[in-house]
């Protein structure tokens, strides 16, 4: 293979890693690992092409925006399985996986080996994981009697306090703009927050209908605004009796004060937003998918061609149109949203900006070489007249 077939090969790759999964837009459509249920989706900070999936057949690793899939974590401990993830966004390669019952397992080679690392932990009923935006030494785990923390990548861990009584701790969310301010959602109590980084939490549950919290989202343009993802007792099929105590809650004013939203009746898994589109956020729920323009203060379904309603975990990808992914019950599916063009903000697409340059500079140089191998091949013809 010549030199320019060669850079017009890397060029499709390329081309291909940046946006595998959009094809059908506005309908949801099958990607990958089908009949696996998903519980957590993360992506490389460094290279968002690189997913992990937490599932039910353990842990899972895409190199191309989860178009494909190989095993990851043949050394972590059987008959346990994940439960949550997280990775080091100064060293992608730094990962922690968490585990009901397992603790926590940390590995500095992108999960090829890992080693335990439950030292001060005073239970291993690991529900998630967090990271400082600060710090990368600085861990957060929600466990089954609060919220431990670790100052340095998890050598040694402490519990913070505030936990009135042994709470299960499902989600937590840190402010990226003030990390010393944090919400804990736990499953009964409600929402705790922090105003100290971590080390005492306050709970925060005026309005909240719902005590059982599996998400909770810090609007990026403004953290005084919150939402929690709670838990519903009816499944989609059911009719519950009596007042709503599930579905999405939403704070203007840092957690004082909670209000309903149109988003009720329903179970909230999980939350996604990208930050270069203004007041777009998505919901993963017990019955499909929900979309937001305003913050979370109203919703519209996006079920089209949806055959798994139970979205338990959603990504967005770094494409325009934005491209979701949503891990279900049953596989990887995702969604492209021409219609959040409109709420792009201006300067907050840079990433797709770069990829853009960099793929039309390869265009450029590929056309440019294809060019002048033409040339000379036409200039040594010994058929070709001279002038």
């Amino acid at each position: 293979m010549n030199r320019t077939f060669r850079l017009l090969f890397v060029f499709v790759l390329f081309c291909s890693v940046l946006s595998p999964l959009r094809a059908e837009e506005n309908v949801w459509r099958k990607v990958a690992l089908d009949g696996v249920h998903i519980v957590s989706l993360v992506s490389d900070p460094v290279r968002p092409s690189t997913l992990y999936a937490v599932t039910s057949r353990g842990l899972k690793k895409s190199l191309d925006s989860g178009a494909t899939w190989a095993d990851l974590g043949a050394a972590l401990p059987g008959g346990i399985l994940p439960s949550s993830l997280a990775v080091s966004q100064l060293n992608s390669k730094e990962l922690y996986l968490g585990f009901e019952g397992g603790g926590i397992f940390k590995s500095l080679d992108g999960g090829s080996t890992w080693q335990a690392s439950n030292e001060g932990l005073p239970n291993l009923y690991v529900r998630c994981i967090v990271i400082s935006p600060k710090d990368p030494n600085l861990l957060y785990i929600g466990i089954q009697d609060g919220v431990a923390f670790s100052a340095d990548g998890g050598k040694r861990w402490h519990m913070t306090s505030g936990f009135k009584r042994a709470v299960n701790v499902n989600c937590i969310a840190i402010d990226p703009k003030n990390p010393q301010f944090m919400y804990a959602g736990t499953g009964g109590a409600g929402v705790f927050k922090s105003g100290n980084g971590g080390v005492s939490w306050v709970d925060r549950n005026q309005g909240l209908s719902s005590l059982s919290i599996l998400a909770l989202h810090i609007d990026p343009e403004n953290p005084d605004i919150v939402l929690a993802g709670a838990y519903h007792p009816a499944t989609p099929t059911d009719v519950y009796v009596g007042d709503a105590n599930g579905g999405a809650f939403r704070t203007v004013d840092g957690g004082r004060t909670w209000e309903e939203t149109e988003l009720l009746t329903t179970t909230i898994f999980s939350f996604a937003s990208d930050a270069r589109y203004s007041g777009l956020i998505y919901a993963g729920a017990w019955g499909g998918a929900y979309r937001s323009e305003d913050g979370g203060a109203t919703w519209k379904d996006i079920n089209v061609g949806l055959e798994n309603p139970f979205l338990h975990t959603m990504r967005m990808m770094p494409a325009r149109p934005p491209v979701l992914l949503a891990g279900t019950t049953f596989g990887l599916l995702s969604y492209t949203d021409t219609q959040a063009e409109g709420l792009s903000r201006p300067g907050g697409d840079s990433p797709f900006v770069l990829y853009a340059i960099a793929a039309g500079a390869a265009l450029i140089l590929a056309g440019l070489l294809l060019f002048l191998r033409r040339r000379r091949k036409t200039a040594n013809d010994p058929r070709r007249p001279v002038w």
